[in-house]
């Protein structure tokens, strides 16, 4: 199943099939009304109407959100269409959790640390690593990727992560497994070169990385996925730069979301990314998006997050600091 967070007056609850969207409370009120009658409808159970409110309800809620499609597509059928029955190019995809409680990123690919220029530390072999990213700046498909004034190099990151549907604490990995609901494709923008800067002092990523998160099209269930054989792939400009599968990863997603509860509570609706996929970003490939390209970037049963890159900013006067005065350009020397 597909799920989405739609724009139609107000930001809504959906399931996508086919080509269609499904808002399943205001479909299976329709329904209601059309065979019964007003008071009937008051007395049809209440179907999730937003996405962690989905993530929580469980089997209830998911029955309720098929039993919408199921009436949906039968309308579509008889040419009598309800609703909450959408076409799925007459209306706008938000990010699936427009602002997650929380949202980490995880370095679990070889490839891409060593790709990236980095030594791997005895601690990858550990446990999974990650940081922290800013919650308030996530957008969805189709709107611009943020180019900040503070920056001349501005990457995409090829990545796949997954919602969390329970909480919990001191997981075990096969606990975990049922605390997770579904998949997304996440694009962790970056600024390369002040990321790099910054991180000399070995902390950070702050301004290399809290600016813009791009996530989306859908969450496809956890139901529906292989997480180790998602085929993913970037484009910019309808040119393949980049392409792989979730293979070659040092952990897998229950193993993440078990040290992530270690002495820790995680909550439902909380986002964990498990990181690039080897050569799955402009850096490892010493290859840069411009302002006006279009990055695509696909992973097999969710889609295509498809946006294009925005201007660079023109920061007021005064603004900042006088003392930055910009990054040293990055550049992974291969061989």
């Amino acid at each position: 199943m597909r799920l989405v967070t739609f724009e139609q007056d107000v930001a809504r609850f959906g399931i996508w099939h086919e080509e269609l969207i499904v808002d399943p409370t205001v479909v299976l009120r329709a329904a209601a009304v059309r065979s019964s009658g007003e008071t009937a409808a008051m007395h049809v159970p209440r179907a999730p109407t937003e996405m962690v409110e989905f993530f929580t309800s469980g089997a209830d809620g998911r029955a309720l959100a098929q039993q919408a499609v199921e009436i949906a597509v039968a309308g579509e059928v008889s040419g009598d269409r309800l609703d909450g029955v959408y076409d799925f190019d007459a209306v706008r995809l938000l990010a699936p959790v427009p602002r997650p409680r929380r949202i980490r990123d995880y370095l679990t690919y070889t490839d891409h640390a060593t790709g990236s220029g980095l030594d791997v530390p005895p601690a990858f072999e550990a446990m999974p690593i990650c940081y922290k990213c800013n919650v308030e700046s996530v957008i969805g498909p189709e709107q611009p990727l943020l180019w900040p004034s503070y920056t001349d190099q501005l990457d995409f990151e090829l990545e796949l992560g997954f919602f969390t549907s329970a909480g919990g604490r001191d997981l075990s990995p096969a606990q975990a497994t049922d605390r997770i609901a579904g998949v997304t494709i996440f694009n962790d923008v970056s600024a390369r070169d002040i990321q790099m800067f910054e991180m000399g002092l070995s902390v950070g990523p702050s301004k290399g990385k809290d600016f813009c998160t791009a996530m989306g099209p859908c969450v496809l269930t956890l139901d529906e996925v292989d997480e180790w054989a998602v085929e993913m792939t970037a484009t910019v400009n309808g040119e393949v730069w980049a392409s792989g599968t979730t293979a070659r990863r040092q952990f897998s997603f229950a193993e993440v979301l078990a040290w992530a509860s270690l002495d820790e509570d995680v909550y439902p609706g909380e986002f964990f990314a498990v990181g690039t996929i080897g050569g799955g970003c402009g850096y490892e490939l010493d290859r840069w998006i411009q302002a006006g390209d279009v990055v695509e970037l696909s992973a097999t049963g969710v889609g295509t997050l498809r946006n294009p890159v925005g201007a660079k900013q023109i920061p007021p006067v005064g603004a900042g600091l006088a003392s930055y005065r910009g990054a040293p350009e990055v550049h992974v020397h291969h061989g």
